[in-house]
């Protein structure tokens, strides 16, 4: 009897060993994959778990990456005989297209599908989303910068995957200033800020009449408004004009995931300003970073439109940005819009920030790439031939 014990917990032994050993290898498959197709959750969803139930290795969760499911399914059936997929890509289809249109002035892009949450970002009136999946009131979002959060459904209006096609090539304008739209008795439509993109019905004098994504419609002065493919002709990264558009923000309160010119945070700010000069950036300035071509901590070798990236030198992560604008001068949003200077001469010099100075890159006249996208050639914006 003592030897059937004996041997039954050698068995159990190996048993729970093996299975140990499989689980520790699932593991490490799994944080493989999704440093390999998903190294930030900011841009993209992988959120996977494996386990077994019944002899069967079961895989399950969410992810956006059609790659990252395809090649941990490989290897998972390389480790085990039977393995059950239940693994769901995003976007979910539904009975709309995957696409959306933000139907207000400024909508609230939240961590997770709850009010009390994080703001993390925003988009403004006018801007394409693609739609991954609901949550009773709440959707969740890709930005045409990758920026993925949690946005009310009544802040967005969901098309076909016709009426997106149609969107993209129907007249549009784009708001140059902060401007009320006005129904035919001078009522307030809504609000909308500088860069929204809002569909012409027509010109009349000195007045357009335009329409909402959800239908809603209005007039505003034609000095708030220019031609969509007018504004997409002219783009072109020039420095002044950066630093005249960030200079017209000056003042603007500091607002943490704020991307609007209503109130901004600092990486906000800066890819407010090169938005409304044709490009779009990264969300986060731990993003833009990456991007653009480095220059050297030397301001004597600094032009105008550069961004400056400041944050932690021990462990060299960044937590500030901010725009050059020439006379060893930069702006950023920092409690408001302002501009400081590193030059310890300086009245508005900041020690904390020349301290801090971790980095410079340069967009201008850069390639576009992945952390710079023309608006021109962004497919969810225009037909692209």
């Amino acid at each position: 009897m003592k030897r059937f014990y004996y041997i039954l917990q050698l068995v159990l032994l190996v048993v729970f060993g093996s299975c140990n050993n499989a689980m520790h290898e699932v593991a490490m498959e799994l944080e493989q994959v999704k440093q390999k197709y998903v190294p930030d959750t900011r841009v993209a969803v992988f959120d996977v778990e494996v386990l077994f139930r019944n002899g069967d290795l079961i895989i399950k969760g969410e992810t956006t990456s059609n790659d990252a499911k395809a090649d941990l399914l490989n290897h998972l059936n390389k480790i085990h005989k039977t393995v059950i997929d239940s693994l769901v890509v995003l976007p979910v289809s539904n009975e709309f297209g995957c696409y959306a249109l933000v139907t207000i002035s400024v909508a609230n892009l939240r961590e997770f599908p709850r009010h009390s949450s994080q703001l993390v970002s925003q988009i403004i009136l006018g801007t394409p989303v693609k739609v991954l999946k609901t949550d009773g009131d709440w959707s969740l979002v890709q930005c045409p910068d990758k920026y993925i959060g949690w946005t009310n459904n009544s802040s967005l209006t969901n098309l076909s995957d016709e009426e997106f096609q149609n969107w993209k090539g129907s007249k549009r304008v784009i708001i140059l200033n902060d401007a009320w739209l006005r129904d035919e008795q001078g009522m307030v439509v809504c609000d909308m800020v500088k860069g929204s993109i809002v569909e012409l019905i027509e010109k009349d004098n000195s007045e357009c009449k335009l329409a909402l994504p959800d239908g809603r419609q209005g007039k505003v002065s034609e000095d708030s408004i220019l031609d969509f493919e007018t504004w997409l002709n002219k783009i072109d990264l020039n420095p002044k004009a950066l630093v005249e558009d960030a200079k017209n923000l000056l003042g603007l309160p500091y607002l943490w995931g704020g991307t609007s010119s209503k109130a901004l945070d600092c990486s906000g700010f800066v890819k407010t300003i090169y938005f409304l000069n044709g490009y779009v950036l990264m969300r986060d300035a731990s993003q833009q970073i990456h991007y653009g071509e480095g220059i050297d901590l030397d301001l004597d070798k600094l032009k105008q439109g550069d961004l400056l990236f400041f944050g932690n030198k021990e462990a060299n992560k960044v937590t500030h940005v901010g725009m050059y604008i020439g006379n060893h001068e930069f702006i950023h949003a920092s409690g408001f819009v302002m501009i400081n200077s590193l030059d310890s001469t300086r009245v508005n010099f900041s020690k904390d920030r020349l301290l801090s100075w971790l980095g410079a890159q340069r967009y201008v006249g850069q390639e576009e790439s992945e952390g710079m996208v023309s608006v021109a050639s962004h497919p969810w914006y225009v037909l692209l031939k």
